[in-house]
């Protein structure tokens, strides 16, 4: 990849356009992009509970069954790699809510998976107590000392204060949250008033502007399959009703914005061929974690059965002549203060 497309300090200055990606023309895809993607990804792993191991892929064990994603060390590599991209879509920010104007003291991050978001915010925010949960201690132990990692099932009854927190991060739990209804109850009810809340959810299906997308290509077949058995599982879709029901839970100044991730680099925007290519990289695991374990356990494919149509469909990823993307909604929203 060229320096210009990496140029951070050239293109950071400017807002990006998540929006009618214009598709480079001249784009060529190479068999790996490995060497092309800045590294920085750290493997996590973790020590002290058992885990159930399915297909050669290691789960949590912790609340069993409730969040079908591993969390081996590849996952962590590829979560890791997420937050890369969440962080060039955002323009190199943790978060959109209004915080740095009055910096929170306490700041929870439900499903915190490595906890990479929760360090950066340690960090970012020093005088603030950062709080990482998630059903795998898969987070480092060796921690900034305004931050720290509980075990714990967000699905289940909360046992912080009222009134506490001053924000609360929600980022792609659409796999382990059945009861949004409830979970948007709970941080409303921890949150101190006037405290933020920002919730990350991406639609579980990809969009294309241009006609690119086969109708019988494998990549649809799985994106059947996942929702098919999301539905089984009695998991909602919730990314674009968010904000409706961030409202209806009693939340103030609620507003949405949606940022497209380009799967692939076929957009002609600098940035948004760079996020493109993160996105690639990524989808050498992506589909496999977000599938195999669903199309395993709902779905009774075998394992073999599963792990080709993963394979086939990120191979689809690859075409350059396929130009999909998917919608990330952003909800940000405060607790009234009466």
């Amino acid at each position: 990849m060229s320096g210009q497309i990496f140029n951070r300090e050239a293109l950071s200055e400017l807002p990006l356009d998540c929006t009618n990606i214009e598709v480079d023309s001249g784009m060529d895809y190479h068999e790996s992009d490995e060497d092309q993607v800045p590294s920085g990804c750290v493997s996590v792993t973790s020590s002290v509970m058992d885990y159930q191991y399915e297909h050669g892929r290691r789960y949590h064990s912790y609340s069993q069954g409730n969040y079908p994603m591993p969390n081996d060390e590849t996952e962590q590599d590829r979560l890791d790699m997420h937050h890369q991209i969440f962080l060039k879509i955002l323009n190199g920010k943790l978060f959109l809510a209004p915080l740095d104007r009055d910096p929170p003291k306490r700041v929870l991050d439900v499903g915190t998976g490595t906890g990479i978001w929760a360090l950066d915010m340690a960090e970012h925010f020093p005088g603030a107590r950062v709080i990482g949960t998630d059903l795998s201690p898969i987070q480092p132990t060796m921690v900034l000392e305004n931050c720290r990692f509980e075990v714990d099932d967000a699905e289940l009854e909360w046992t912080w204060p009222q009134n506490h927190f001053d924000f609360i991060h929600s980022r792609l739990l659409v796999h382990s949250m059945k009861n949004w209804t409830r979970y948007l109850e709970q941080i409303y009810r921890h949150l101190k008033p006037g405290g933020y809340v920002e919730l990350i959810e991406h639609l579980m299906d990809v969009r294309c502007d241009d006609g690119s997308y086969p109708e019988r290509c494998a990549m649809r077949q799985y994106m059947r399959c996942l929702n098919r058995a999301l539905e089984q599982m009695g998991v909602p879709c919730v990314a674009s009703r968010l904000r409706g029901m961030a409202i209806d839970a009693g939340f103030v100044e609620v507003r949405e914005e949606i940022r497209n991730m380009p799967w692939g680099p076929w957009p002609k925007d600098p940035r948004m061929k760079e996020i493109g290519y993160w996105a690639l990289l990524n989808s050498e695991y992506s589909f496999e974690a977000y599938g195999l374990a669903l199309f395993t356990r709902v779905l009774g494919m075998t394992g073999e059965e599963a792990r080709e149509l993963c394979t086939r469909a990120q191979r689809d990823l690859k075409n350059k002549h396929i130009h999909v993307y998917n919608p990330n909604y952003f909800v940000i929203a405060r607790k009234p203060l009466h």
